[in-house]
């Protein structure tokens, strides 16, 4: 008995465990349900877990299996984490394109997304999606997962990552069943959106369990000339062994996006000419193409009675082309006032440089204008990397060991040219040809202790993090001479919580962290030919270390039957901003300093009533606090020009969110509301927080769904789903920015948001 209990408590240690405490654990033929990987009996089918833990020491939520399976067509693996706290999250176009997600005000390259526990972010450029102008780079979909873990903060080192600084998002992978089925579905809706996806489980072969999935979607999207396509391949496989108490592991991901690039237009314009207009086509466009590729490998065994190892290899690639096209007679002039994105060029500045780029424009093209009006921009980037961890279950604590490490390579490039097939030469018509290089490694140690017969349970941590960055750029159109700018560094990170349970169904915690983010590419390159007082070109020596923040929690919460209730105050201290200083001889570089605060509140209910009436009622409301404000006065190439006291960008200090779930039998609808206050804007070049805001707004979303049973041999039932989104057909614009016309007057320039959103859909189960 002794030895199964500590077995069970190695596979259920929920809070450190992101990859088992929010999986969906497939039941077996006789009702047994994999708990880690032990298999026990139990009364429920199902033991996924839907919310944070009581004795949880971190703010922590969950978004559940149902919520993903019933989410719109138009949802996306960012704008679904917006149903909670503290989280802002929008697409510009369909399909995810240009994916925008705030969590605590701190923004995407500034908080780690995982897939199970793997990093998504860039190595180089931080963000998961959108990162680096890769506007259509998209990881993963719905398609590839089962729950969604949101871990606020800072929170423990099993959890966090490299860029965790307002928190963490760990996408749970989607497992492949003991039974045998297969679906097949079609939908259509507004905007021209087709959609098709199949899926097929073969169950248990010899033990031996393996999920396909397939999902494609096209639309037009609620602009003009905004139309994507996106094709997504999942697979998983489990191979238990040692009696079921081990199994090897694999997940691969394949997702591929072609589209056009939303772009921000003029409020102005859109009020002339309508909610869905977009620059015409024969003024400027932007093509692209990404293909991106997560595969992983694992082995998760049961060593003894008392340990257990977790070790997994996992492979990145990220394939990203875009090609852009700005007409030069529309470029901004009296009669079209406004500026333009990717604009040409209208001086040959280069010409000028000691071993200068040898295209010359208007001896092909006529002028420089249009002989630099289309761009061609390519990432490309490829990770190997290895996670393992060591768990030990003792008699009062659970002790885990672990780390990570990646190596990242990148290149980076941008060819101008007057036509679209561009030849692609560096030292010819190269606005720069990078090579870059990361090493992340990072390893840890973390308790969780129970005390006072669990009532009290402690969990300190550290974590020890360390990165080398070499990146290398070409003679181009930005770059006078080439080189190469390389540079280490590395920090501790320490962690502590404390949970306590005063009485029943009731907890209250505190938490303190600090974590760090290092340094985006730009710190590097930009440090390759600056030029001094004396007009010589030279490389300057990378100094920057990370920025970090200390994180400072108190929560409550209660839960009691179906009530699930939750309260937070949180302080997160913004130290060792990357800024730009120029010293006496000219030079710039990217140095630390600045400090920024980051302070708020979540309140989160949920609560099951039950049956009432007609049908089973469950409902849930939370509400976030956000407010950011730089502590000092700076220049930084990322904020610009700040003052103390200056309010952040792209922060609604108000969110508020509301749902109610309906079920009868095989009937079910849900009617989900999402409020968010007016925020300031960026100045869309600088970088700097302007005095402009966009206002708020309100979008309610509704989702019905019914499984009719069939009875077939071969088909087991056919599921109907409507979908309206932004029922109220509300017109707003999640994001903004603040430009300057011709004339020298600023102007707003706008993202809309998606209008009414009108899918329906049909499923056949096999």
């Amino acid at each position: 008995m002794k030895r199964t209990a500590l077995i069970i408590a190695l596979t259920t240690a929920g809070v450190l465990d992101i990859a088992t405490a929010t999986a969906a654990n497939a039941p077996s033929n006789d009702g047994a349900v994999q708990v880690g990987t032990v298999s026990k009996k139990a009364k429920s089918s199902s033991t996924a877990r839907k919310h944070a833990p009581l004795k949880a020491a971190y703010s922590e939520h969950v978004i559940p299996e149902k919520t993903i399976r019933n989410a719109s067509s138009m949802a996306n693996a960012q704008t679904i984490l917006a149903r909670e706290p503290s989280i802002n999250a929008t697409s510009a176009g369909p399909n995810g394109v240009r994916s925008t997600v705030t969590f605590r005000a701190f923004n995407s390259g500034q908080f780690s997304e995982t897939f199970d526990g793997i990093p998504l972010n860039g190595a180089f450029n931080g963000g998961a999606t959108n990162q680096a102008s890769e506007r259509n780079a998209v990881p993963l979909t719905l398609n590839d997962i089962s729950s969604v873990g949101i871990y606020n903060g800072i929170n423990n080192p099993s959890v966090n990552s490299y860029n965790s600084l307002g928190g963490t998002i760990n996408y749970v992978p989607r497992q492949p069943s003991h039974n045998f089925g297969a679906s097949v579905g079609l939908g259509y809706g507004s905007f021209g959106t087709f959609h098709w996806d199949a899926l097929l489980n073969t169950g248990s072969i010899d033990g031996f369990r393996s999920l396909f999935a397939y999902n494609r979607q096209t639309s037009n999207g609620w602009l003009a000339n905004d139309g994507d396509q996106n094709t997504n391949y999942y697979y998983a496989g489990i191979m238990p062994y040692n009696d079921h108490q081990s199994k090897i592991y694999a997940y691969v991901i394949v997702n591929r996006n072609v589209g056009y690039t939303p772009h921000s237009v003029p409020l102005a314009l859109i009020n002339q000419f309508g909610y869905n207009y977009n620059w015409p086509l024969n003024y400027t466009y932007s093509t692209q193409t990404d293909t991106e590729l997560t595969a992983i490998l694992g082995d998760k065994t049961l060593l003894n009675s008392y340990t257990m190892l977790n070790a997994k290899v996992y492979a990145q690639n990220n394939n990203y082309h875009r090609i852009s096209y700005t007409n030069p007679a529309f470029d901004q002039n009296p009669n079209q006032p406004y500026h333009l994105p990717n604009q040409s060029t209208g001086y040959p500045f280069w010409l000028s440089y000691p071993v200068p780029p040898t295209y010359v424009p208007a001896n092909i093209f006529g002028s420089t204008h249009y002989g630099t009006d289309y761009h061609l921009y390519e990432e490309i980037r490829n990770t190997l990397g290895f996670q393992p961890y060591l768990r030990f279950a003792l008699p009062h604590n659970t002790v885990t060991v672990g780390g990570n490490v990646n190596y990242s390579m990148e290149h980076s490039a941008e060819f101008w040219y007057g036509s679209y097939n561009m030849p692609k030469i560096g030292g010819y018509n190269n606005a720069w040809d990078e090579h870059d290089e990361r090493l992340l490694s990072s390893v840890y140690i973390q308790d969780n202790i129970s005390l006072l017969d669990g009532t009290l349970h402690i969990t300190p941590g550290i974590k020890y993090l360390y990165g080398y960055t070499v990146s290398s750029d070409d003679i181009g159109f930005y770059y006078p001479i080439g080189g190469s700018v390389s540079g280490s560094s590395a920090y501790t990170s320490p962690t502590i919580g404390i949970n306590y349970s005063p009485i029943k169904h009731v907890s209250i915690y505190a938490a303190y962290g600090r974590n760090i983010k290092f340094p985006n590419i730009g710190a590097y390159y930009s440090n390759i030919a600056e030029q001094d007082n004396a007009g010589n070109y030279v490389i300057v020596p990378e100094k920057v270390q990370p920025e970090y923040v200390s994180d400072y929690e108190l929560g409550l919460r209660y839960v009691n039957a179906g009530l699930h209730a939750s309260a937070d105050l949180y302080r997160e201290d913004f130290k060792n901003t990357f800024i730009n200083v120029t010293n006496a001889q000219g030079l710039s570089a990217t140095f630390n300093g600045g400090s920024s605060r980051y302070e708020g509140g979540e309140l989160s209910v949920e609560n099951d009533f039950g049956h009432i009436l007609f049908g089973d009622w469950k409902a849930f409301a939370n509400y976030s606090y956000n407010q950011a404000v730089f502590e000092s006065s700076f220049n930084s190439a990322y904020a610009g020009n700040v003052q103390s006291g200056q309010p952040l960008a792209n922060v609604p200090k108000n969110m508020f969110n509301v749902g109610v779930d309906f079920s009868k039998g095989n009937f079910g609808a849900q009617l989900e509301g999402k409020y968010v206050s007016a925020q300031y804007v960026n100045q869309q070049y600088a970088g700097t927080p302007s005095s402009l805001q966009i206002p708020p707004y309100f979008i309610l979303n509704l989702g019905l769904q019914d499984t009719i049973p069939v009875g077939n041999y071969y088909i087991k039932n056919v599921k109907l789903t409507l979908d309206i989104d932004n029922l109220l057909n509300r017109h707003y614009y999640p994001r903004g920015f603040q430009n300057t016309d011709y004339f020298g007057n600023t102007y707003l320039s706008v993202l809309n948001g998606m209008p009414r959103y009108v899918f329906g859909s049909i499923t056949a189960r096999f």
